[in-house]
């Protein structure tokens, strides 16, 4: 019998002892889930080998779930990868000029900063890049915003060490996608990045890490 997680109590059950709405799952016994929530937390309890296995249990599905939605992200990714420009509908570039309005904007911020680089490729309308070069300190990042199917943002940020063939596994350092309702987040990502990227040398690993950590914590509570 295939299972799944209620968002309230946090326990792994069978579809049929569940409640989907929107692809999310509720117990269908309220009574039940709500004397779960409030049970006494067995976690102080060395014998108490069920809640071990009911989390262990509710840990994989969840990881199963996740791991579903990064295959879903990889295959978004792809769609995009670079090569020929993909043609894009007309709703999908009418909303990528707000984007590119509000990059230009903070690009014009940016002048004076000769480490950053704005490039709008008129070729892929509906993609930004942001480049880092600092040779002095070996720092050298790219930022890409993309639109790809009409409906969602991508914001990249990869670390480039100018040696080739390197994996890109190692290079990229934070992927998030954004519904285009939110595509005033992305510019305040973009901000927190640039910013960062400003800041003394020993210091920038911490922010980046401390970042994509608050990044991906959005993510996944968004995902809930």
């Amino acid at each position: 019998m295939e299972t799944k997680i209620c968002i309230y109590c946090g326990r792994a059950l069978d579809v049929n002892k569940l409640i989907d709405r929107a692809g999310k799952y509720r117990c269908k016994d309220e009574n039940d889930c709500l004397e779960y929530q409030t049970r006494e937390d067995p976690a102080d309890s060395m014998e108490s080998a069920d809640y071990f296995f009911d989390v262990v249990k509710s840990s994989l599905n969840e990881a199963a779930q996740r791991i579903a939605t990064y295959k879903g992200a990889k295959d978004d990714r792809a769609k995009s990868a670079p090569g020929d420009p993909v043609e894009r509908s007309e709703e999908s570039i009418a909303e990528f000029a707000w984007m590119k309005s509000a990059v230009d904007a903070l690009a014009s911020e940016y002048k004076e900063h000769q480490k950053f680089v704005f490039l709008y490729d008129e070729t892929r309308n509906n993609q930004y890049k942001i480049l880092f070069n600092d040779p002095d300190n070996h720092h050298y990042f790219a930022v890409k915003i993309d639109h790809t199917n009409g409906s969602r943002y991508s914001f990249t940020v990869a670390g480039e060490d100018r040696v080739a063939d390197t994996d890109p596994l190692y290079r990229e350092f934070l992927y998030k996608t954004y519904p285009s309702s939110q595509r005033e987040d992305v510019v305040r990502d973009l901000c927190v990045i640039l910013i960062a990227l400003k800041e003394e040398k020993d210091v920038i690993p911490a922010v980046l890490n401390a970042f994509r950590g608050e990044i991906e914590s959005r993510c996944y509570h968004s995902d809930q």
